[in-house]
């Protein structure tokens, strides 16, 4: 039995992309006092945030600092964990795109089209335009065109059209 695009595809897509923000959204709610040294080579003490890497801060007095960390310099800056928590965010977000890239959609579409429950669909579609395109309202229709893929796998007949081939390949001209 062919696979079937997810029910509900965008909302999958919308809930990846949530879950996503809120993963990479962070709390900075472990914090430790670094040492940044900055452009032009002036140094700065800044809470920096271990799970991110983001400075949270405006920079300290160097005595607070050094009182702070219990009298001595306190450690470096980590340029690391900000570049390994962008890395980490990206790879992320790459998996989400290709998860619902177009092509990975229509691997899944192109066999839906050939099942059962797609040529039953069809046919209802095509026997409710009495043989009239739902387009042009003058030629036969040879096509059932899906108007949203939102619910692809369980449409509504309201979201598949009855199209001749002209109508058909013109909606796709414009999309």
């Amino acid at each position: 039995m062919p696979r079937v695009p997810p029910m509900n595809y965008n909302d999958e897509k919308i809930a990846a992309w949530a879950e996503h923000a809120q993963q990479f959204d962070c709390d900075h709610a472990t914090t430790a006092l670094r040492r940044r040294v900055v452009k032009g080579g002036g140094i700065q003490y800044v809470h920096q945030c271990l799970r991110c890497g983001e400075s949270r801060n405006q920079p300290i007095a160097k005595a607070k600092a050094i009182e702070a960390c219990g009298g001595v310099e306190p450690p470096p800056f980590d340029d690391h964990l900000r570049e390994e928590w962008e890395q980490r965010r990206s790879e992320a977000a790459e998996v989400i795109k290709e998860k619902f890239s177009r092509e990975a959609f229509f691997a899944d579409y192109g066999p839906y089209l050939k099942s059962p429950a797609w040529v039953r669909r069809r046919s209802l579609v095509l026997r409710r335009a009495h043989g009239i395109c739902e387009g042009c309202g003058e030629r036969q229709p040879t096509q059932v065109h899906h108007l949203t893929y939102r619910h692809v796998g369980a449409e509504f007949l309201f979201e598949l059209a009855a199209l001749c081939d002209q109508c058909h390949e013109r909606i796709h001209e414009e999309e």
